[in-house]
């Protein structure tokens, strides 16, 4: 519920107060505005006598108070005559994850509730339906309509939020239903809104208001049920072979104190260290280091010893793919048109210590300058400045580099010929090319166009956001480690880009990560894109204004890092996803190895020198239970290389995936991912009964236990007097005295103020 109903009586009449903002607020802006008028007039009315000097002064500040107490839009609630409709009881049903706990007489609460509908539908909502409208609506994070029966087809619960307060306020406003009497709710009374106690409580006095009684039937039980919930992730989306890096491992527990809990982490199912942590409020974190020595994807899993009487031991256990990479990357930077972009790139690419970076400014065809960062132990050897250093102009001095970012102007930079050394280099060769602002070139370059993701437009908005797709926050470019947020919520917390420059479409193989939005035209422009070329990739940046994430403001302090882990983390998939093992003709890939149920997977088959009428991948997909799921990669129209499949898991856990190829080497080819759920719902689950009973007495209703159903009818025999006279909340300060009066007491100021000299 976005505002805080208020209730007073004034002479008899009730009033509520709807504002925008909060009161405290609009009362302060009174005070600072009824202070600066004191001020004005005397300094400015030190001439007039005194008494006209402060009627002016109380007929300024009681129009500017006048006009604090119209934003704060007072209401008067006006009884309305009965109406010919048959009043409505809406029944909202808790449909969130936590409603799965079992703690019910051997059943969870979800089938608790839905039994206790199904099972007295004979007595107490029949009898109901008799004089009422029953309507039947589940909720979550947001209320929708349904019927019983479609929800009693739902075996399990699954919402990652539940919001209580909204759901209560959206079943009697919004259009959801403007005749409801009551409302019979059954929840455990667990709440994720961002303050669950302020939201229920305001959504029950604006009910009180409204003369809607809510009958709470909580379910579940009230004591802390115990349990442990392991997480664990990796400091990186990818580690660097023969370096250190740590698992960091959390601990979320109810029910434990100053308990103390065993860790132990396995490789690939082989013991590696156990660790003891103390469980303090319930939540512990350590790090275990880690180290592998070469290249691969491995398996790192924890595991908790249990602990006595705890509830379910599934989440005593995490998996976590470890990917591994050898090389320490070089990256060259080409720029003709220097920009804040390109030298707050540049700086968090030297801060990196596992990246070498080459920076060439085109100044003219006969002058360049380079500067040349080496690789070292204690980065102290930084900078060697080359004058005389040349843009690589032969493929060989292409293929010194991983990757190569591309600024504006490029096409005055390199010649026709050159730029198609850029097409082998990234398809044949397996290199990637980043255009970090937007369009490289001024006019048409077929060369860079071919390898280009989008097909860029004209013009360009300005004070875009960002706005993650599906595939961008799957992406480990933008996973931004555990932060208590999502992805897409931080990015959207970030600065605006100053510039986007608008595309016409993208290409077939494209992937977006990111879009902007402009309103007037509701136009969505993809600005993060990628595509697979050949054996490399290519990405497009088309934005001008990144460089504002790696300088904050002081509010945004805990983002410090975001601009240097997506450079960094960008940098490090497009190298490891791009090369084809020696003796290969396929390769097999994911995006990331980690998701939530429910995000899609992306897969995707690189074929070069096979037969492509002849070739048919196939993936056996192995499910943490077993079971295996067969698909097929499909070849987009315009593409010859490159195969692509979809899966959207929902079971927790392991998977494997195994490529069979009927063409080609190697035969098969495995990767591996996981599914895990960290929603707060499965952290917290203990029912919160005093909740459920403060909504209910606040409201005028009761809380009634699942075996007081039956009584129910009974107890809503007031219904007869609440349809009878109902209460609407009316707008009483848009009024022709109210405004008139405020025009007189100006016109009087202002004559006044005339008379006086002071205008």
């Amino acid at each position: 519920m976005a505002s805080a109903y208020t209730a007073i009586d004034i002479m008899g009449l009730n009033v509520i107060f709807d504002p925008l903002v909060s009161i405290p607020s609009l009362m302060g802006i009174g005070v600072l505005t009824g202070l600066v008028a004191i001020l004005i007039y005397a300094r400015t009315a030190l001439g007039m006598r005194r008494f006209l000097r402060i009627g002016l002064t109380l007929m300024r500040i009681g129009v500017l108070y006048a006009l604090i107490v119209i934003l704060m839009r007072p209401m008067a609630l006006i009884p309305q005559e009965e109406v010919r409709d048959r009043p409505t009881l809406s029944v909202l049903v808790d449909t969130s994850q936590s409603m799965n706990t079992k703690d019910v007489e051997n059943r969870t609460r979800y089938e608790a509730a839905i039994a206790a509908l199904q099972g007295k539908k004979s007595s107490f909502l029949t009898k109901l339906g008799g004089k009422y409208e029953v309507q039947v609506f589940g909720f979550d994070k947001n209320l929708r309509r349904t019927a019983l029966r479609f929800l009693a087809d739902s075996k399990d619960a699954d919402g990652k939020e539940t919001h209580i307060g909204a759901a209560l306020a959206d079943a009697v406003k919004g259009g959801a239903n403007s005749k409801t009497r009551g409302i019979l709710l059954f929840s455990d009374g667990r709440s994720n809104e961002v303050d669950p106690q302020s939201s229920m409580r305001s959504a029950a006095r604006y009910l009180r208001t409204l003369k809607i009684p809510v009958w709470t039937v909580p379910v579940g039980t009230a004591s802390e049920v115990k349990d442990i919930h392991v997480l664990a992730r990796l400091n990186s989306s990818f580690l660097l072979a023969g370096q250190p890096a740590s698992l960091n491992v959390s601990l979320i527990g109810t029910g434990y104190t100053d308990w103390t809990a065993n860790i132990h982490v396995y490789r690939e199912d082989r013991f590696v260290t156990s660790k003891q942590v103390m469980l303090e409020n319930g939540h512990a974190e350590t790090s275990i280091p880690i180290r592998e020595e070469r290249r691969g994807v491995f398996q790192y899993r924890v595991e908790v010893d249990p602990l006595a009487g705890e509830s379910d031991l599934d989440n005593n256990k995490r998996s976590v793919i470890a990917r591994v990479i050898d090389d320490k990357t070089r990256v060259l930077v080409v720029e003709a048109r220097p920009h804040w972009d390109s030298k707050f790139l540049l700086r968090t690419l030297r801060a990196d210590m596992n990246v070498e970076v080459t920076s060439i400014f085109y100044i003219n065809p006969d002058k360049t300058f380079a500067v040349v960062e080496k690789l070292s132990e204690d980065k102290t050897t930084e900078k060697t400045v080359l004058p005389g250093l040349q843009m690589p102009r032969t493929r060989d001095e292409l293929r010194k580099y991983d990757c190569v970012f591309l600024g504006k102007d490029i096409d005055e930079v390199f010649s026709s010929g050159e730029l198609k050394l850029l097409q082998e280099y990234v398809g044949v060769d397996g290199g990637s090319v980043v255009f970090f602002r937007g369009k490289p070139y001024e006019g048409n370059s077929p060369e860079l166009a071919k390898i280009e993701p989008v097909r860029w437009g004209g013009g360009a908005l300005t004070d875009a956001y960002f706005e993650l797709t599906e595939e961008g926050k799957a992406s480990p470019i933008f996973d931004y480690g555990s932060r208590g947020k999502a992805s897409e919520t931080i990015i959207r917390e970030l600065p605006a880009m100053t510039s986007v420059t608008r595309v016409t479409d993208e290409k077939s193989l494209a992937v977006v990560l990111a879009r902007v939005g402009e309103g007037r035209r509701n136009e969505q422009i993809a600005t993060v894109v990628y595509q697979r070329y050949g054996k490399g990739k290519v990405m497009s940046i088309g934005a001008s204004g990144l460089w504002q994430w790696g300088f904050l403001p002081e509010r945004l302090d805990q983002y410090d890092d975001i601009y240097g882990r997506f450079w960094s983390q960008m940098i490090r998939w497009l190298v490891s996803g791009s090369e084809f093992l020696p003796g290969r003709d396929v390769s097999f890939q994911i995006d990331k190895n980690a998701y939530r149920p429910g995000e899609m997977v992306r897969m995707t088959v690189s074929a070069r020198l096979v037969e492509r009428a002849r070739y048919q991948p196939k993936i056996e997909l192995v499910q943490p239970d077993g079971s295996k799921v067969r698909l097929a990669p499909e070849p987009p129209q315009d593409n010859q290389a490159v195969y692509v499949a979809h899966y959207t898991p929902e079971m927790e856990g392991e998977y494997e995936a195994v490529l069979s190829n009927n063409i080609g080497k190697p035969e098969k080819d495995v990767v591996r991912f996981t599914v895990y759920d960290d929603s707060i719902e499965q952290r917290c689950v203990q029912a919160d009964r005093e909740m459920m009973n403060l909504v209910a007495e606040v409201t005028g209703g009761e809380m009634l236990e699942i075996g007081q159903l039956d009584t129910l009818p009974d107890k809503m025999q007031a219904f007869e007097t609440l349809a009878r006279e109902r209460v609407k909340p009316m707008d009483i300060w848009d009024r022709l005295p109210v405004f008139s009066a405020l025009i007189c007491v100006l016109g009087v100021e202002w004559f006044l103020r005339r008379a006086s000299g002071l205008l």
